[in-house]
């Protein structure tokens, strides 16, 4: 394998252009002057300075044909049932011959203290391949390492760390790429809870006390804590907080903080209001809150603001936005708003009508289902995203030598973390060809619910849909199968509890269309049955 590596940098004249030629978060399209040499498998880096971002993407397809408007003398095609016009024309006044595509792999986004200087003619360098230049490596070095600031991608680590090998100063031959490759068990396991997050960052981890729950959350916030600022602490990433549930929390004081009037009148913050002031002051990191055996105390009561803010999730001028979970207005003596802003280090000018939701918090809470626990409301589960973790590996752990807390080489990437879709409607007006596939699936699963409290909705529609987009990214074998498996087990299954005459029927029919493909949903369905049969009475949690 020794594909090409080739830098693109966008001009400003012709980023507008760029902006254009989207196809959701999954292609790229260029007109092919600068892109002749190159062979589909090759990696390329399209710099855009102007619009803050690098994209990281394989050249996907070649020869895709234009034709000219005449009417407004733009360059126009089409490809996969979306059209495309843009201004540009060649020197003959002719539309441009051939566009070419290229698959996006991750989108970097620029600071606004990156430098960057375009070191090759016409705005292209070859990193990899015959035609590097290796009698330039200081150049090729610089961009090299000004890309490597952008992502700990381990993929993009490995491609650039093996073009760095080629620019030694001498005529080395290029060096093949291998980029990192993780076993399919574990491929399959990060992308589902990834997936899971990206779609809603709000997560039930259920199992069986002991499995690693806030583990497995404290190992995702070391893997995603790529600021050296947030690495202070060895033992604890800073992008992480853990506030374990009491079973006295009846209200939302001990999360939203509260008015004390003893000696004086005064707001009294929490951990979880310092963590969100935390993560509005590091927005390209992932943060990590854990609530703690979350249903010890009824969660529609303490956590009400957030269940109701989360919903409010809308992206503005590319921006996710949520309401005010503390807003200036709430408070009587506003004065105690001013000094919260102070005590929580906040902008009184950024934060001066309220606290939103940062688009970088990721709540999730551990659940233990027994008798001393509460079960979640419809309410809950809808907003959540739910896997269990019920599977125990007695030989697992035992290596002192693999530690998975503790900080990687390189990091998970914001990007391939946090969401940008909060609707449906967004990712169904992309090239998303199993989009009706997916709402094909959702039909028949309600055509057997109907007539029972478990039917789906909108929000549920939406999140399928949002959660197959992300997974088509990524797409493997059955990855369309294995992506509606898991989320018929997170956002329908989750939901069925009752006695025989509520649930005995819906278990039967909706084994018809979860049939053995679906193995993570048959073999809950199964379970449910088993314990309907067993006990008169069955629900999704152990």
């Amino acid at each position: 394998m020794n594909e090409q590596v080739l830098i693109y940098t966008i001009s400003e004249s012709a980023s507008s252009n760029a902006e254009l030629l989207f196809n959701g978060e999954k292609y790229f399209y260029w007109n092919n002057e600068k892109f002749k040499n190159l062979v589909v498998g090759d990696y390329v880096f399209i710099v855009n300075r102007t619009h803050k971002y690098v994209l990281f993407t394989k050249f996907d397809k070649e020869n895709i044909q234009t034709r000219i408007n005449r009417t407004t003398n733009k360059t126009a095609f089409s490809d996969e049932g979306i059209s495309f016009e843009v201004d540009g024309t060649e020197s003959n006044n002719s539309p441009w011959d051939v566009f070419v595509r290229f698959s996006i792999i991750n989108k970097l986004m620029i600071p606004d203290n990156w430098e960057w200087t375009n070191l090759g003619a016409g705005g292209t360098t070859y990193l990899n391949g015959d035609r590097i230049n290796t009698s330039a490596y200081e150049n090729r070095l610089k961009n090299i390492s000004q890309l490597l600031q952008l992502s700990q991608d381990e993929t993009i680590t490995q491609i650039l760390e093996n073009c760095r090998l080629n620019f030694n100063g001498s005529t080395t031959k290029p060096t093949p790429i291998k980029p990192i490759q993780k076993t399919k068990e574990n491929k399959q396991d990060d992308m589902n809870i990834l997936t899971a997050i990206k779609t809603k960052p709000f997560i039930l981890l259920a199992g069986i006390s002991g499995t690693g729950k806030s583990r497995l959350v404290r190992t995702l916030a070391y893997k995603t804590c790529s600021k050296d600022e947030l690495r202070n602490d060895p033992k604890k990433p800073g992008n992480f907080e853990l506030i374990p549930v009491r079973p006295n929390w009846h209200d939302s004081s001990e999360l939203m903080g509260y008015v004390s009037r003893i000696n004086g009148e005064k707001y009294i913050t929490t951990s979880f209001l310092k963590f969100i002031a935390k993560a509005w002051k590091h927005t390209d990191v992932p943060f990590f809150l854990c609530l703690d055996e979350m249903n010890l105390a009824p969660v529609e009561q303490y956590f009400a603001e957030y269940l109701s803010i989360i919903e409010t999730r809308q992206v503005k001028n590319r921006v996710l936005v949520t309401d005010y979970i503390i807003s200036k207005e709430s408070f009587e003596n506003q004065n105690l708003y001013t000094q919260l802003l102070k005590d929580l280090e906040l902008d009184e000018r950024e934060f001066s009508e309220g606290i939103s939701i940062p688009s970088n918090l990721i709540v999730i809470g551990t659940v233990n289902m027994d008798e001393t626990t509460h079960s979640f409301s419809r309410k809950v589960l809808d907003r959540a995203m739910t896997f269990e973790m019920n599977n125990v590996d007695l030989s697992a752990g035992l290596d002192l030598q693999k530690n998975d807390w503790s900080y990687p080489e390189s990091f998970i990437s914001k990007e391939d973390v946090i969401g940008m879709y909060t609707s449906g409607a967004e990712v169904y007006s992309k090239t998303f060809k199993e989009k009706d596939e997916v709402i094909s699936f959702l039909t028949k699963i309600n055509t057997e619910l109907e007539g029972t409290p478990f039917k789906i909705a909108y929000r549920v529609r939406d999140e399928f849909l949002i959660y197959c987009y992300y997974a088509s990214l990524n797409a493997s074998t059955n990855w369309l199968t294995n992506a509606l498996d898991e989320m018929a087990s997170m956002k329908i299954l989750s939901r069925i509890e009752g006695d025989e005459t509520k649930t005995g029927n819906v278990l039967k029919n909706l084994q018809k269309i979860l049939h053995a493909d679906y193995k993570k949903s048959n073999a809950k369905l199964k379970e449910m049955e088993s314990r309907l049969q067993s006990n008169g009475y069955t629900s999704f949690w152990s």
